[in-house]
This record gives C-alpha cells, sequence and structure tokens, in this order.
C-alpha cells in the first residue's frame, strides 16, 4: 500500500493542478434520505486508497439524524476483498449536499470533505468529489447502466471543470 502511494504520488499532484479550477459545490437540492442505499462506481479519478480496485460500490444508511454508515466494497489487485466501514455526518444542515466522512475512530474529528456534485431527479446516479476537485466519482444504481447514465454524468462533471480524460473506469463483474 505504500508503494503504491509513493509511485502514484506525481500523478496524484497532476490531478490536484488540473483540478483546482472544478466546481465542487454540492447540489442545493440534496435529500439525504433518497440518496441511502447502494452505489456502484462506474469511473473515478484514481486514487491511492482504491488503487487498481474494482467491482466497488458502497453502501450508505442513515443510523441516527445526520449520522450515516458508510461501507466501501472492492476487489483489491490480486482477487482480494476489500472493505473499508466509517462514518459520514452532514456538518451543517444549511448545505445538505455538504458531508465529511471519516474511516478513523473517532469519526469527527478525523474526517474528509465529501461533496455530492449532482443527482438525477430519482437518484438514480450521482456526481461525488472531494472539496478540492482532485478526487471524483461517477456513480450509479445499477451495477451496469446504460451507456446514456455514464455519458450524462461525463458531461456534468466536464461541464463542472473535471478533466474526464484522467478517469479509470470500474470493472463491474
Amino acid at each position: 500500500m505504500i508503494w503504491r502511494a509513493i509511485l502514484h504520488f506525481p500523478q496524484s499532484l497532476l490531478h490536484r493542478f488540473l483540478a483546482r479550477h472544478a466546481d465542487t459545490s454540492p447540489t442545493a437540492d440534496f435529500r439525504l434520505k433518497s440518496f441511502m442505499g447502494r452505489w456502484y462506481e462506474q469511473a473515478r479519478l484514481e486514487n491511492p486508497f482504491e488503487y487498481g480496485m474494482d467491482g466497488v460500490y458502497s453502501e450508505y444508511a442513515l443510523i441516527a439524524p445526520g449520522q450515516i454508515s458508510v461501507s466501501n466494497h472492492g476487489i483489491a489487485p490480486g482477487g482480494k476483498h476489500s472493505l473499508a466501514r466509517g462514518q459520514a455526518f452532514m456538518p451543517d444542515s444549511t448545505v445538505p449536499g455538504r458531508l465529511r466522512v471519516s474511516f478513523v475512530p473517532p469519526y469527527t474529528w478525523f474526517s474528509s470533505p465529501l461533496h455530492i456534485l449532482y443527482t438525477d431527479e430519482g437518484y438514480r446516479e450521482a456526481l461525488v468529489s472531494g472539496s478540492g476537485g482532485h478526487y471524483l466519482w461517477l456513480l450509479t444504481r445499477e451495477r451496469h447502466p446504460g451507456s446514456d447514465s455514464i455519458s450524462h454524468l461525463l458531461s456534468e462533471a466536464r461541464r463542472r471543470g473535471f478533466d474526464t480524460s484522467s478517469l479509470r473506469y470500474t470493472h463491474q463483474p
């Protein structure tokens, strides 16, 4: 894991440089309850904690008002199943699409921003990022969505200033 992070540090710097102009403002009409459930990752800006993973999906569940359990699943290179459990919370109820997430207890002092940039009306597709624009995930409710969903998410990412040519497409077995 350490070697992966070291080897991909230059790529990470490039992503940060290219993404600095991306619009990461959360969607204004986000409904937390509608977002709960399973989301399949279709593409992402590669990052050290998911490097080379396929079969990636996340599950979100409300555990208390404003408190969300998060389970991230994936298949690491070599075929080993990876699971990361954490918690997310909404730090400001006036900006519902802005969450903070942590996979390190205690959850509130070591957390990272997670912005829900876009969801369609039926909460079947979503675009999610960190606050700096160097993380990006294209998510769908279906493991194998139609090409229209992917095209729509790519358009939204480009409209917001993300370099979609750097995306790594996630193989969903």
